[in-house]
């Protein structure tokens, strides 16, 4: 990866999920793309999630890229951000 690459974080979750319902259901804004890709409005950054073994409908391992950061975030905050967005969408998921 090159400075130029956006962040991207590989999640694997302890089940098939649907995540779209899942992001539903916790109130974080989406809009679906096609079978494999959402994009996520998360804490004023946009993130690009795509399932990497499926359908994003059924998905146990997601790709989380970074669109475009929050307004004034830092690399720290950027991978941070990358970061709490899986664990929670990890934790979402156990707790259904």
């Amino acid at each position: 990866m090159t400075d130029d690459d956006p962040p991207v974080r590989h999640c694997t979750l302890p089940e098939p999920t649907d995540i779209k319902d899942t992001l539903e259901r916790v109130g974080i804004e989406h809009l679906d793309v096609d079978d494999e890709r959402t994009v996520v409005i998360y804490q004023q950054a946009i993130l690009k999630v795509t399932a990497t073994d499926g359908q994003i409908a059924a998905a146990q391992e997601v790709d989380v890229e970074l669109w475009e950061a929050a307004p004034g975030s830092t690399a720290a905050d950027q991978d941070s951000l990358l970061t709490a967005f899986a664990d929670e969408l990890g934790a979402a998921k156990t707790t259904q």
